[in-house]
């Protein structure tokens, strides 16, 4: 009878320990998923904080390009930004035809790039904004 105890105590312990390795398995694979998810969020977040400042860039060189307008009705040509909140920027003023304008600025930062452009129907007198959005592509 004691020879059974002794094994029925024995089985015991083994089952407490395989729960506890277990349980153990489980825990260390919610840890490693709740650690995997809030890394991805950060990178996601991160991203589109870049992105945010990649547009706000292209904005900066549109109102930039649009003051040497303001100064220089006939001022044309590519202009480069550099070291403007850890990206760049350049815009490209072209004249259309009459007082038609085009505004093509880029906003870059790390990998992540954002384009504004911006059209003028009046240069003289006043500087006369018809449209400015962001595209896809020039």
């Amino acid at each position: 009878m004691e020879k059974i105890n002794s094994l029925v105590g024995e089985k015991k312990g083994f089952v407490l320990l395989y729960m506890v390795i277990i349980l153990g398995m489980i825990v260390l694979t919610m840890t490693l998923y709740l650690s995997w998810l809030g890394v991805f969020s950060l990178q996601n977040k991160t991203e589109k904080n870049n992105s945010k400042v990649a547009q706000d860039l292209a904005d900066t060189c549109a109102e930039t390009a649009l003051l040497v307008i303001w100064n220089n009705s006939n001022a044309s040509g590519l202009t480069n930004r550099s070291n403007l909140f850890g990206g760049s920027c350049s815009y490209q003023i072209n004249i259309l035809t009459g007082e038609n304008r085009e505004i093509l600025a880029i906003g870059t930062i790390g990998n992540i790039t954002r384009k504004t452009k911006v059209s003028i129907d009046q240069v003289i007198a006043k500087v006369n904004v018809l449209s400015w959005r962001e595209v896809a592509d020039f």
